[in-house]
């Protein structure tokens, strides 16, 4: 009689797959068990066995077939495990018939939930969608009001019996938003609670915690305790910050976080970033009992709005007017020459072939110099310390070969004001004087240092990517309901995304630009966004340089925005390029640089050379 290698795979009482070896199955085979589920996430446990979390199971349970009975071994399977794999199953099933619109959406009744916040019809329509998926997607624009309606749906839910509490897993710019929102949604209080390192309460209903305290496990495992004793739902929060799927830390975290809730929604206006695998990533994480394999490019490329996701187009807001102004502004006579000076140096740079990282890499500095020298050359030989991100030596080494060009960028300071920063101060000044605030837009932390000198009669405050999370909340206060403070001075990649000043300030200024589209379209979002009364009108005043690279930048981004604005509109899903976590971004996304650009300040320079 032959002896059959048998495997045992069970469903652990912690919920952690189980992989025993049974029976007849010696070592070196087993050493090759053991290898293959290693490239995934195992947990050791003895020389006959290892943990797999259900996840990463659900994930690569083929191997059950291919890796193992296909060569006649025999398996035995408990029946907790069964019923593990027939969710499995059922998941499927649900996502189809939730992707072909079968069981679309229901009328709910929401008079006993204590809502003292009337929904638009956008809203409603999405929440009556949103309550029969078993995980939701709510990929609305920014503005849309996508936490209002999450924060209805989980009510709604829990009035159902249908989830407990609710954990926000989202960046520290959305803090603010999750804490305010429940009490002017609903008529009774709502006990939020901000994970750190004091207990959690045991009244909180809602838990926030941000990306990179998941990352700790001290911190991970709290938090999926809390999850699992409170049969809570789980809500990620600019969901596209974790996109990277299996080889991102945070992403694995998250799985960790969601293997024990009862529920899990995705809340972000950029589910596909860069592509599909993105959105493969995040619905493997919503969906975590499918393998990401079921989420072929071509079925999810089939997916349409009203099926497994909901989305409210820019269009369907009806906002109140946006006015776009461009103000082009004369260089002064000294900043005029350093800019074409370094045009000429800069000039040989972009002959370079682009194929060739360090050239494009090159490019990359030069581009940030030439938009930092067409504000204020003087940045150039002071580089803050918060701008090492953007990987700049400044003074830059092109030019350190040139004695005169260097010595004329030191002294600059001491022979002419910015006229950007003069154009500032005027309107700032103005609008003080109307009672009315101002929000700052600068890539460079070193023009909102300079701007707070030059802005200090008005009280400046300031927020930006080194800001704590206390003096953040604090800036960001004051600047609401300080009627001496006039202005706030941010970064697009700092506070382009997750916080709302619609209610505080109908005017913003931006002092320079990237060529990256997502970055300025998710910062037009803080002041421009649902909420804003009737004939509110919000002013925007791009600041530019005659004759400099913020000529070619506004070109190059009208035409994206004009790109993206279309998608924005569609009713399938948006593949464009958006912020990532400020921690994570480099100078290269700040950039969003593409090849047209390149060509495009290519043809700028040799005009200037």
């Amino acid at each position: 009689m032959n002896e059959i290698p048998t495997l045992r795979v069970s469903l652990n009482d912690s919920g952690i797959v189980e992989l025993f070896r049974l029976r007849h199955v010696p070592d070196m085979l087993w050493s090759q068990v053991v290898a293959w589920w290693s490239d995934g996430r195992v947990i050791p446990k003895d020389n006959d066995s290892f943990l797999v979390p259900v996840n990463e199971f659900a994930i690569r349970m083929s191997w059950l077939r291919f890796g193992w009975t296909t060569y006649e071994y025999e398996i035995e399977i408990t029946d907790s495990l069964k019923a593990l794999l027939k969710s499995a199953r059922d998941a499927r099933e649900r996502f189809l018939q939730l992707a072909d619109g079968r069981g679309l959406s229901q009328s709910v009744d929401l008079g006993g939930i204590g809502l003292v916040r009337p929904l638009t019809e956008a809203q409603s329509t999405n929440i009556n969608r949103l309550v029969v998926m078993d995980n939701g997607a709510n990929f609305s624009v920014p503005g849309a009001g996508k936490t209002s309606t999450e924060l209805v749906v989980w009510r709604y839910l829990r009035s159902m019996g249908d989830v407990g509490k609710l954990l926000v897993i989202s960046p520290r710019s959305a803090f603010e938003a999750w804490l305010t929102e429940p009490d002017l949604c609903f008529s009774d209080s709502v006990v939020s609670q901000v994970l750190d390192d004091n207990p959690i309460l045991p009244m909180t209903e809602i838990l926030i915690v941000n990306y990179e305290q998941l990352e700790r496990e001290d911190k991970r495992q709290r938090v999926s305790k809390w999850v699992q004793e409170n049969r809570s739902m789980v809500v990620l929060d600019e969901a596209h910050r974790v996109k990277g799927g299996g080889a991102s830390v945070r992403w694995r975290a998250c799985q960790d976080v969601i293997a024990m809730a009862c529920r899990v929604d995705l809340l972000t206006g950029t589910p596909m970033p860069q592509g599909f695998d993105d959105l493969r990533n995040l619905l493997s994480l919503s969906w975590s009992r499918i393998p990401g394999s079921f989420f072929t490019d071509a079925r999810l490329q089939s997916l349409s709005r009203g099926g497994a996701f909901v989305r409210t187009t820019k269009r369907e807001l009806d906002l109140p007017e946006l006015k776009i102004y461009e103000e082009m502004i004369k260089p002064g006579p000294i900043q005029e020459q350093i800019y074409a000076a370094l045009c000429r140096v800069y000039f040989g740079t972009f002959q370079l072939s682009s194929n060739d990282a360090s050239y494009l890499g090159r490019k990359g500095r030069a581009v940030m110099t030439l938009l930092a020298a067409a504000t204020n050359p003087g940045l150039l030989m002071g580089l803050s310390s918060e701008d090492s991100y953007l990987r700049l030596h400044w003074p830059p080494r092109d030019v350190r070969s040139s004695a005169h060009l260097l010595s004329v960028i030191k002294s600059y300071a001491s022979h002419e004001m910015p006229m950007k920063y003069e154009w500032i101060r005027r309107f700032v000044e103005i609008a003080a004087n109307d009672g009315r605030k101002v929000l700052v837009w600068s890539t460079f932390v070193g023009n909102l240092h300079a701007l707070r000198k030059v802005l200090e009669p008005f009280s400046p405050a300031m927020v930006y990517g080194a800001t704590s999370t206390i003096n953040r909340t604090s800036e960001i206060e004051r600047f609401r309901h300080d009627s001496e403070c006039s202005v706030l001075l941010t970064n697009p990649q700092t506070l382009g995304e997750g916080i709302s000043l619609h209610r505080t300030c109908h005017d913003a200024i931006y002092v320079d630009r990237s060529y990256n589209a997502g970055l300025y379209l998710q910062s037009l979002d803080r002041i421009h966004r649902l909420g804003l009364l009737p004939g509110e009108v919000t002013n925007i005043y791009l600041l530019g340089t005659e004759g400099t690279i913020d000529q070619r930048v506004s070109v190059r981004l009208r035409a994206k925005v004009d790109r993206l604005a279309q998608a924005l509109d569609d009713n399938g899903l948006v593949r464009v390029s958006m912020p990532d976590d400020e921690l994570e971004l480099d100078r290269d996304e700040i950039l969003g640089l593409d090849s047209l650009d390149l060509d495009d300040l290519f043809s700028h320079l040799e005009r200037n050379e």
